[in-house]
């Protein structure tokens, strides 16, 4: 009985080997079939994204272009009150200097030293603006970053000693 049984197993597995494999046909058949199926879905759906992608592109685009002219607008608009406020700043300034100038005549009496104090006050203003704009100066040459360099590429003095830049 034993070999019996082992005929009818192997032949129920070549029967089984021959169903499998006369069923792979049929298998590939379908999967080629669901395959261009499958990849026009893909295409239909990369399309429709692609779209959505140059809406959304076209939607930033013009939000872009109204912004720029609400921009440009302001900015005339800011200029406006910036020279506005430079006035009105020139007319301050020259107020406190008469100001001054005045405290100086009732105080001596004399006009020539009322004169000599609103100079004084405005060579004051110009010896300050003239201080901060060799401060300004001198950061427009990128003092740390030509330290930096000279550190990196190894250029420093050989004796140790600091060089201010000028």
């Amino acid at each position: 009985m034993p070999e019996a049984t082992k005929p009818q197993s192997s032949e129920a597995g070549h029967a089984e080997t021959a169903g499998q494999q006369g069923s792979q046909p049929d298998q590939l058949g379908s999967g080629t079939q669901s395959e261009p199926a499958a990849t026009e879905a893909q295409l239909q759906a990369w399309a429709a994204l692609l779209q959505q992608t140059l809406a959304t592109g076209r939607q930033l685009s013009e939000l872009l272009q109204l912004e720029l002219k609400l921009a440009v607008g302001d900015g005339l608009r800011l200029l406006g009150v910036l020279l506005a406020m430079v006035s009105l700043v020139i007319l301050a300034w020259l107020g406190l200097s008469v100001l001054l100038a005045w405290l100086a005549f009732l105080g001596s009496g004399s006009v020539a030293l009322g004169l000599a104090g609103f100079l004084v006050v405005q060579l004051l203003a110009l010896l300050l603006l003239w201080r901060a704009a060799r401060v300004f100066q001198r950061s427009l040459g990128l003092p740390a970053t030509r330290r930096q360099l000279k550190a990196m590429t190894g250029a420093d003095n050989s004796d140790g000693t600091k060089t201010t830049d000028s």
